[in-house]
């Protein structure tokens, strides 16, 4: 890199940002786009002095006029997470840019540098200018050109559009074809003409509701919630008018680290031409599992597959019934010689970080390289972080690294990785590498029993099936 930043105008460096805040890479990220964006629009105004982890909190992040370093270190966390943002976007989504946005560690006030190509760096004459569209008009010809003059520069013209049209073409092909680490920890999921089964498990929960004057309709599945709930409920000020609270069961619910480890899927799978479906756990077949590439969102407390899979693996998401909390381990918590991961609270009481868990197994009666992934973790930050960590190139080639000092030439058929991840109201902020297993036996085939999907009024029918 070329410290050029102070060379750069006013105008180069806002699109330098806005490219970085309209990307795909941030396209979920509104607390890192505003830190971001409050950064970067005070370096360019030339009130770098004004940027602090104070102003970051108060000016950029909505926190409190109260808030304390000393005490939040959330600025701190979205920092370390923004670095790791950046260096994504730069890595895999766009290389090419010609100005870089660097947030420095030890320090919130951004650098514009100036990117490398090889040992080169790009001079700044050759970003003087704002970037041109690709098609350049074809009427910027001398008035009295001749007709063969005007007719060769049109030609010209289509000619360049068409080579034009053509290199972004190839440039958008060859974005779409995934990274040979990709292909290799991804394995047939990544195929052009794949189909992937993305679930999603949903914990039972009991949906609040609030109903204008009258009779509770007569049901087993309707309760009036105790007054506590009551009350908190109606801090939400979400009532409907006068209405009173009845708490109704459903399946129909998901953590929302879970969705946007769903959202994240999506996005990824379909950026290579991969046909996704994406089912809930709940209303799916054990049958639809078998031989497929799935990616499976959730943890043993309310996802019955990843409970089995989980079950035989070295690590799982386990309820210490000592500590009262739930944990990442290798074995039950108190035993000795077991490693347990615990969550982490600040002062009070609010998680700062959790543990994520990512596994790898191959799927049952698979022909090929079809695996089943399992996301899973403490809350729905675990999840969420574990599925970034998979969709990372970075991440992989790291992990890659590990596997290869370990004696293993390529990615295990089955693993498991471990990983930490900060938190801000249970979403991932910051996910980071923390330990791994190489499964030597992948869990076998089992014959469980599921229970057809059923209505309340209909009788219970079970079935037993192999998969």
């Amino acid at each position: 890199m070329s410290t050029l930043h102070d060379r750069f105008s006013p105008e180069h460096k806002q699109q330098a940002l806005e490219a970085v805040l309209e990307s795909n890479t941030f396209a979920r990220a509104d607390q890192l786009r505003r830190f971001l964006r409050y950064v970067c629009e005070k370096e360019i105004a030339g009130q770098e002095q004004d940027i602090s982890e104070y102003s970051i909190a108060t000016e950029a992040l909505g926190r409190s006029a109260k808030y304390s370093p000393g005490e939040d270190s959330s600025v701190r966390g979205r920092a370390h997470a923004l670095r790791q943002k950046l260096h994504e976007y730069y890595e895999t989504e766009s290389p090419d840019q010609p100005i870089r946005i660097e947030l420095r560690k030890g320090g919130y006030v951004p650098l514009f540098l100036a990117s490398t190509e090889g040992t080169h760096s790009i001079e700044v004459s050759q970003i003087r200018e704002p970037l041109q569209p690709v098609f350049a008009p074809v009427a910027l010809l001398p008035q009295k050109a001749s007709s063969q003059g005007i007719v060769a520069a049109f030609a010209a013209g289509i000619l360049i559009a068409a080579l034009s049209a053509w290199v972004y073409i190839s440039f958008r092909e060859r974005d779409a074809r995934p990274t040979a680490i990709l292909a290799e920890a991804w394995g047939s999921a990544l195929d052009p003409k794949a189909e992937v089964l993305i679930c999603v498990g949903s914990p039972p929960a009991l949906l609040l509701k609030s109903f204008r004057k009258g009779k509770l309709p007569d049901s087993p599945l309707l309760m009036v919630p105790p007054k506590e709930v009551g009350a908190w409920y109606s801090g939400l000020q979400e009532m409907d008018g006068g209405g009173d609270l009845y708490m109704q069961t459903t399946m129909n619910n998901m953590l929302s680290g879970d969705a946007l480890a769903a959202m994240r899927a999506v996005r990824f799978l379909t950026g290579f031409g991969v046909s996704v479906q994406v089912l809930p756990e709940w209303g799916t077949r054990a049958f639809a599992f078998r031989g497929r590439n799935v990616l499976l969102i959730g943890s043993p407390n309310y996802s019955p597959y990843a409970g089995r899979i989980l079950a035989s693996t070295p690590f799982t998401v386990r309820y210490d019934e000592v500590q009262h909390e739930e944990v990442i381990s290798d074995g039950v918590p108190g035993v000795s010689g077991i490693t347990v991961y615990r969550p982490k609270r600040d002062a009070f009481g609010e998680l700062v970080e959790v543990y994520g868990l990512l596994t790898v197994v191959p799927s049952q009666f698979a022909d090929r390289r079809e695996q089943t992934v399992i996301f899973s973790g403490v809350t729905g930050a675990g999840p969420q972080a574990a599925m970034e960590f998979f969709s990372s190139p970075s991440s992989l080639r790291e992990l890659k690294q590990r596997f290869l000092k370990q004696g293993h030439a390529s990615m295990p058929h089955s693993y498991q990785v471990v990983l930490r991840c900060g938190v801000d109201r249970a979403l991932a902020l910051t996910w980071k590498y923390e330990a791994h297993r190489v499964i030597t036996q992948p869990p076998p085939p089992r014959i469980i029993p599921v229970l057809l999907r059923f209505s309340p009024l209909r009788n219970v029918t079970k079935h037993r099936i192999t998969f």
